[in-house]
């Protein structure tokens, strides 16, 4: 895959397949102890009584790991310069060990207003279940990139 070179290279539409992951049971206990210490995230038997009925990936985990898939790609290295907004869907839960296919998909390019070589760009991100097709995780950020 090439890295976009300029936000001028973007167009709505355009998408990138960015592979596959999945987050193994040890590191799923590990960052919900650290960052969202919830029982269906800890405890596979206290997760029975949930509403999931088995322990499940954090959302925030599954946030993380696909934004540094998407950073980690070098799609965006040489022209990221941050955000201000990620809007996230959590529409199904994801297990410890399944895997998901990430996709980035480009829905909105603006250059900047002020004149500045820059300008936004709202990028959609998903991570869709391998087995069976699933989407576990849409967010859509608004991405600043150089021009």
């Amino acid at each position: 895959m090439d890295p976009i070179r300029s936000l001028d290279d973007l167009a709505p539409g355009m998408a990138w397949d960015l592979g596959t992951l999945s987050l193994p049971l040890e590191e799923v206990v590990a960052f919900a102890a650290k960052y969202d210490p919830q029982y269906f995230h800890l405890d596979a038997e206290a997760a029975r009584e949930s509403i999931f009925g088995e322990l499940v990936v954090s959302g925030l985990h599954t946030l993380s790991a696909v934004f540094g898939r998407v950073m980690g790609s070098g799609l965006l290295a040489g022209v990221s310069l941050g955000g201000n907004q990620i809007d996230t869907k959590w529409p199904a839960p994801l297990r410890p060990g399944e895997e998901i296919a990430v996709r980035t998909e480009v829905l909105e390019v603006r250059p900047s207003r002020s004149g500045r070589p820059l300008g936004i760009a709202k990028l959609r991100h998903t991570g869709r279940r391998v087995a069976d097709g699933v989407v576990v995780i849409e967010a859509t950020g608004t991405h600043f990139l150089r021009r």
